[in-house]
């Protein structure tokens, strides 16, 4: 139904891996079209704090009737904890952000090439993956 974004721009996603572990795949508790309720139960114990909030108004292209972001702190990803933004459209996960120092930036985008092919799009502030 949407088009399913992992997205890296100093962002990526991995969990259910030990902090001295490094990966940089898809975790599995992301799942793509999942309402927010669910993922958020599925953050619950890998996150240090969680924030739900409404984008007031809609900035995203294909959300109609809501757009909702939760912003998860202390996410590990890559053997590092992060600040992970999961953006819902009508309810369902289309988006995931996991922010990066730039130092890392480089790096990262390397291990995603590697894990995913190409990417499909690089902007100012990230680099875009399906």
């Amino acid at each position: 139904m949407y088009k399913k974004l992992l997205l890296i721009s100093f962002l990526l996603i991995s969990l259910g891996l030990k902090a001295n572990e490094i990966s940089f795949t898809k975790p599995e508790q992301f799942i793509f079209g999942s309402s927010l309720n669910i993922v958020k139960s599925n953050l619950e114990s890998f996150c240090s704090s969680i924030n739900v909030k409404k984008i007031i108004p809609i900035t995203a292209p294909l959300a109609e009737k809501s757009q909702t972001q939760i912003n998860c702190l202390g996410f590990i990803y890559g053997g590092k904890k992060r600040v992970v933004e999961l953006v819902f459209q009508d309810d369902q996960l289309d988006i995931v952000w996991i922010l990066f120092p730039e130092v890392e930036k480089l790096d990262i985008k390397n291990n995603f090439k590697e894990t995913y092919g190409s990417p499909i799009m690089e902007i100012e502030f990230g680099t875009i993956f399906l």
